[in-house]
């Protein structure tokens, strides 16, 4: 029992984080869970002093898995695991989890009447020192805290959305999501990873055809916010429709110079995925063959 959660057992919540390369962030980000007494991480072979930094924490478990597919370690987490406690909080390492939400999450596992499998939580953007709430398209709401035996991730090149058997609940509190900590590099690196990774995700999108009109206006705010990716595959010029959406109807210009640079980068990452959707859906081989066969042939 902990008193800074407030009187409410704080051994029935576990927590998992996926890392990869994290040392700038996983003491800061273990330190906020101080309140769980089982913290798993999942490493995905860091080459820094992330796996060392995270076993010097009493409460931690490190286990190390190679990164294959998002959906595939997600779930090797999960379920692959086995957790002290009935409920587990997915984090990921530049995340802080503050006290408002510590006990939100320690009341409603304790509530006798919760019959939830999941839990959504929103998050605050941090970049430039502030909150950019518009220019981050808040409120963006994520699946963390769950009870393993009823979630699994879909099978989904990145940004995967995991697929609930039960109930899901909402949570008032939010989390603060620190994406810039360990600077612009890191971010653009990542992001270009991310970007081959939705390219991938759009081509079978294209290919297979919109399906999801329905779900545009479920209640459901995580469903309707896939639809609308989904759909956005099928829009030209992204990027910058991106930037229109963001920083001018979403009134990201209020968030100041951090929300007009962070359009600006937000806008960048669409246009990779745009350009890379492209240059998968060609085959520049067949058309060099075409043309030299017309070539060939128009010279008979």
């Amino acid at each position: 029992m902990s008193e800074e959660s407030g009187g409410v057992d704080s051994k029935r919540v576990s927590v998992l984080i996926l890392t990869r390369n994290e040392e700038v962030n996983i003491e800061r980000c273990l330190r906020a869970l101080s309140w769980s007494d089982d913290i798993v991480v999942l490493d995905s072979e860091s080459t820094d002093r992330t796996r060392e930094l995270a076993s010097s924490f009493k409460n931690v478990r490190v286990y190390t898995r190679a990164f294959d597919q998002e959906y595939t370690q997600r779930n090797y987490g999960l379920h692959s695991i086995e957790y002290k406690n009935p409920w587990v909080y997915i984090c990921d390492a530049d995340e802080r989890v503050p006290p408002e939400l510590r006990d939100e999450i320690l009341r409603a596992v304790n509530d006798t009447g919760n019959d939830y499998a999941a839990f959504r939580v929103r998050f605050q953007n941090i970049f430039m020192g502030r909150w950019i709430k518009r220019s981050s398209n808040y409120p963006v709401w994520v699946i963390r805290l769950v009870r393993p035996g009823s979630v699994r991730y879909e099978e989904r090149a990145t940004n995967v959305h995991p697929i609930v058997d039960g109930t899901i609940g909402s949570l008032t509190q939010h989390f603060l999501h620190h994406s810039f900590n360990a600077g612009l590099d890191r971010w653009y690196r990542k992001h270009n990873f991310y970007s081959d990774r939705e390219a991938e995700e759009a081509v079978k999108q294209i290919e297979g055809g919109f399906h999801g009109i329905g779900s545009l206006l479920s209640r459901d705010p995580m469903l309707r916010r896939r639809s609308f990716k989904n759909l956005s595959f099928f829009v030209p010029a992204r990027g910058a429709l991106r930037f229109v959406y963001s920083y001018l109807l979403g009134r990201g210009f209020a968030d100041g110079p951090a929300g007009l640079q962070y359009c600006k980068m937000v806008s960048i990452y669409e246009y990779w995925i745009e350009m890379k959707t492209i240059e998968r859906r060609s085959d520049p081989h067949a058309r060099t063959r075409e043309l030299a066969e017309r070539l060939l042939g128009g010279g008979r």
